[in-house]
């Protein structure tokens, strides 16, 4: 969701966005924290393979046996390295994909409602300042952008997402509550 950047008058800069999950930000800190300290490769074991050349007395067989060893060992390579990863990579996309056009149909069906959250520009880990709670994407994006003309004409965050939730049953203010 595009997010609009404000410059107050006289204080600080804002930034002014529809959020899409916001109740969502733990888990995918959680997931990346997981991913990170499970991401070290399996150790393999190379016991008993010399077994595996009992019974070749000649040269020929040898050398057979070694070319085919490391053929074997070259085309196991080759689809660990590339094959398994690009199938993963599909794999992964198609299951985002798939969960993102049902969050969205989800939401549009459910009436869940939609976050605009004031934040300080360019800080993406500061809590929001202040937000509003809005039925329906079109009338999101409308609330956004007045609070982002109310913060231009020189309101504080919370006086700006206090005057568009005024008017309007479908906009829910929520000033002064911490997030996350």
């Amino acid at each position: 969701m595009r997010t609009r950047t404000v410059r107050t008058p006289v204080g600080p800069s804002f930034d002014v966005a529809v959020q899409w999950a916001p109740r969502w930000a733990r888990v995918f800190r959680r997931a990346r924290r997981w991913h990170r300290r499970h991401r070290d490769g399996a150790d393999v074991g190379l016991e008993g393979v010399g077994e595996l050349a009992g019974g070749l007395d000649d040269l020929g067989g040898v050398v057979v046996w070694i070319l085919g060893a490391l053929a074997f060992v070259l085309g196991v390579l080759l689809v660990w390295v590339f094959l398994v990863p690009l199938l993963l990579v599909v794999l992964d996309l198609l299951v985002v994909v798939v969960v993102l056009v049902l969050a969205f149909v989800g939401r549009l069906l459910l009436r869940r409602p939609w976050t605009v959250a004031v934040t300080p520009a360019g800080d993406d880990v500061a809590p929001a300042v202040a937000l509003a709670d809005v039925m329906g994407w079109n009338r999101a994006l409308r609330v956004r952008d007045a609070i982002g003309a109310r913060l231009t004409a020189g309101a504080s965050p919370e006086q700006a997402v206090l005057d568009v939730a005024l008017g309007d049953k479908a906009v829910t203010a929520r000033v002064g509550v911490p997030v996350g």
